[in-house]
């Protein structure tokens, strides 16, 4: 049990700590680009096996993961945003409710069986999103922004369903999960440092030891959230880890949202609030 808190208190943690980043004046892009450097290094140092470029490059996974590292940086930024201008309750739902894509393109991609748990569940999590993100949204964030958790919502789609895709197809087991994992964030922290030189092209970059110690918390939230929820699947089945994990994240997130950062939601927004941890759970157990 203690896993599955683990994992539910660092992923919220994420959210929290990007809601901080503009009081703090972080960069953003500095801070998610040094988060992959704390990542790969534990992904590294954790893993049990020989590494070898000529072998990983090799692997019938390793395009997926150079993939996947341009999608997970790319939908982080965004994250980051997201939780910022849209606030920490609403973006959680964005990226919790990212579930239904992955149930969607596994009718196409893997020919799995849609079940009425999981078929209502997708239509409870799309009134949801619309009542989180559509009605009631102008009392809660500006209207313009509202492009940011729907992309997040798309971002973290693609990329779950990668995921699915390469963990059914050419993953065997946990150990090389992680390899798998940490090229993923390898090809990410690369990913960033050539967009961050083409960034500082005209001016030179500024990095403080801010932005240093912002990244490397994110880094160690990151990577741990991971790292617990392989450690919870490892002891449940993961028809319990996810739902658990999912609703427990929106739910914490959310309280967090209004406790500490004092997020005004409307009747609207908790109701689709209650509709998302709903969905999630229906389509978790469906599967």
């Amino acid at each position: 049990m203690i896993f599955l808190v683990l994992t539910i208190l660092q992923s919220t943690a994420i959210f929290a700590v990007m809601k901080l980043f503009t009081r703090y004046r972080i960069d953003n892009f500095q801070a998610i680009t040094i988060n992959y450097v704390i990542a790969v290094a534990f992904g590294l140092v954790i893993y049990r096996g020989p590494v070898s470029p000529v072998l990983i490059a090799g692997e019938p996974w390793f395009f997926y993961a150079l993939v996947l590292g341009v999608t997970f940086i790319a939908t982080f930024y965004i994250f980051a945003l997201s939780a910022q201008k849209v606030g920490v309750a609403l973006t959680s739902v964005a990226s919790k409710m990212s579930v239904v894509i992955p149930v969607i393109a596994g009718l196409f991609l893997l020919q799995e069986q849609i079940t009425l748990l999981a078929a209502t569940g997708v239509v409870l999590a799309m009134v949801a999103f619309y009542l989180t993100l559509g009605r009631g949204a102008k009392s809660s964030f500006p209207r313009k922004y509202v492009v940011l958790p729907l992309f997040l919502f798309l971002g973290n789609g693609v990329n779950d369903t990668l995921m699915k895709y390469s963990e059914y197809r050419f993953i065997d087991d946990n150990n090389e999960l992680i390899l798998f994992l940490s090229i993923i964030f390898l090809t990410a922290l690369v990913a960033g440092l050539i967009t961050g030189a083409f960034r500082h092209l005209r001016l030179p970059p500024r990095v403080s030891w801010r932005n240093i110690l912002a990244g490397t918390i994110l880094g160690m939230l990151n990577f741990g959230s991971t790292f617990y929820i392989l450690k919870a699947m490892g002891e449940y089945d993961s028809a319990m880890v996810f739902p658990v994990v999912n609703a427990g994240i929106v739910t914490l997130s959310a309280m967090t949202g209004f406790l500490l950062f004092r997020e005004r939601l409307s009747r609207a927004n908790w109701l689709g609030i209650l509709l998302a941890i709903t969905a999630i759970l229906l389509i978790s157990n469906a599967q």
